[in-house]
């Protein structure tokens, strides 16, 4: 597994990829939450495929724990596909 980011902004909000390994909701209640990618197994390549939202092919790979792992870093604070509005 992979070490999870999050960003705590000025006003103190969260920010990163949500994981059930941290219960958020002990913390504050939850909101603004948004769906950031799919994992899905493509039976003609087989393979796992990480994809957007509109269903662009992000990533490939045989194991669906690497592609998870690859969604987690790259969704999460720092990697390639993050997006938040700080």
């Amino acid at each position: 597994m992979v070490d999870l980011i999050f960003e705590i902004d000025e006003e103190g909000d969260l920010h990163g990829l949500y994981t059930e390994e941290i219960d958020l909701f002990s913390i504050e209640r939850v909101t603004n939450v948004r769906k950031a990618s799919n994992v899905e197994f493509n039976e003609v390549e087989q393979v796992w495929e990480v994809l957007s939202i509109d269903g662009k092919v992000l990533h490939k790979s045989k194991s669906r724990e690497a592609a998870i792992n690859w969604e987690i870093v790259s969704f999460s604070s720092g990697g390639k596909h993050y997006e938040c509005q700080l």
